[in-house]
This record gives C-alpha cells, sequence and structure tokens, in this order.
C-alpha cells in the first residue's frame, strides 16, 4: 500500500508538472489532483523536492535495471535519456525552477553510481587505488551529464541514441585504458 501511495502522488506530481513549475505547485495541487489528504501526503514525503527526487529516482531505477556493466553501458546511458524524455515534464520544469541544482546533483548521483559499478567491474584483478577508480567515475559522470543537460536546454530535439553511439565512439575501451594507467 505505501509504494503505491507513493506512485499515486508522484503521479498527481506529473500530472501538474504538465501545467506549470515545480517551483509553482503546491502540496495542496497534488493531494487534490489525486483526492488525498495533506496528511496522506507527509506520511510519505518531507516535501515536494522529495516527492520529485523519489519520482525521479523510480525513473532512474527502472531505466538502469540490469545494465551496470561495460558491455551494456550504452543501453544504460539510453535509457536514463529516455526515462528523461518520458518524464520530460518533470525535468523541464524542473530544470527550469530553483530546484535546478538539486536535479543536477541527483542525476549526477544516479550516474555516478551507475558508472562506478562500470569502473568497478572493469577493474577486477588490477591493483587501483580507490581514488583513481572515484575520479575515472566522476569525470565520465559529469561529460554524461553536461551532454544530458545540453540536450534538456535544447528541447530534447536530438536522437537520443545518435547521442549515446558518438559518446560511445569516445568512450571505447578508455575505463580500461584509464585503469591500466593507474594500475600499480
Amino acid at each position: 500500500m505505501q509504494n503505491n501511495t507513493k506512485k499515486i502522488l508522484s503521479t498527481a506530481l506529473v500530472t501538474n508538472l504538465e501545467k506549470k513549475p515545480v517551483d509553482k505547485i503546491t502540496i495542496k495541487d497534488i493531494v487534490n489532483e489525486c483526492d488525498l489528504t495533506r496528511q496522506t501526503f507527509y506520511n510519505y514525503f518531507s516535501d515536494i523536492y522529495e516527492l520529485v527526487e523519489w519520482t525521479a529516482s523510480e525513473a532512474a531505477e527502472k531505466a538502469l535495471d540490469n545494465v551496470s556493466d561495460y558491455e551494456n553501458w550504452q543501453q544504460g546511458f539510453y535509457n536514463v535519456m529516455m526515462a528523461i524524455k518520458e518524464n520530460q515534464y518533470l525535468v523541464m520544469n524542473t530544470y527550469q525552477s530553483i530546484y535546478r541544482d538539486l536535479l543536477e546533483e541527483y542525476i549526477y548521483r544516479v550516474i555516478y553510481s551507475y558508472i562506478i559499478v562500470v569502473v568497478e567491474r572493469q577493474a577486477v584483478g588490477m591493483s587501483v587505488d580507490t581514488k583513481h577508480k572515484d575520479f575515472i567515475a566522476h569525470f565520465y559522470s559529469l561529460a554524461f551529464i553536461s551532454l544530458i543537460f545540453e540536450w534538456v536546454k535544447d528541447g530534447m530535439k536530438d536522437d537520443p541514441k545518435e547521442i549515446v553511439e558518438q559518446t560511445g565512439v569516445l568512450v571505447q575501451g578508455d575505463f580500461k585504458k584509464a585503469l591500466n594507467k593507474y594500475a600499480e
């Protein structure tokens, strides 16, 4: 029941985001949309940002399910972009609001947690200091986020598959090459 109520509130948030930016949405708007009470909202979320983060987290988890290895990183990156596109009202209205920094931080955490798994799997059998693996994951996370936010800023017009394929050409073999340079 708990997860179902969260999904109902999340759907109400997305419906409201189709009409106005997140910083103009009130808890009253959300609960009126789904015929729940304010207290029900507060039983699950402390504020609208927490609901935005939960909604984004659910979309990201679905997008990255079973694709956190080197052979599938492109599929994971593509899935993230498609999840953003599917939730474009959430992303665009958050991107254009006072919550933009929080959106960027959240997407960074999602992408970093995905990429560090890829890096760790590539480093199996190698003696690479954690700080170097973290740096590699950080570097690629920032690169991917820059691509994503440039795409969002341009209205998500470009084909995500093409962006991922172009990125793949640049990244091909680079995780392993960087790890080999850092190996002790």
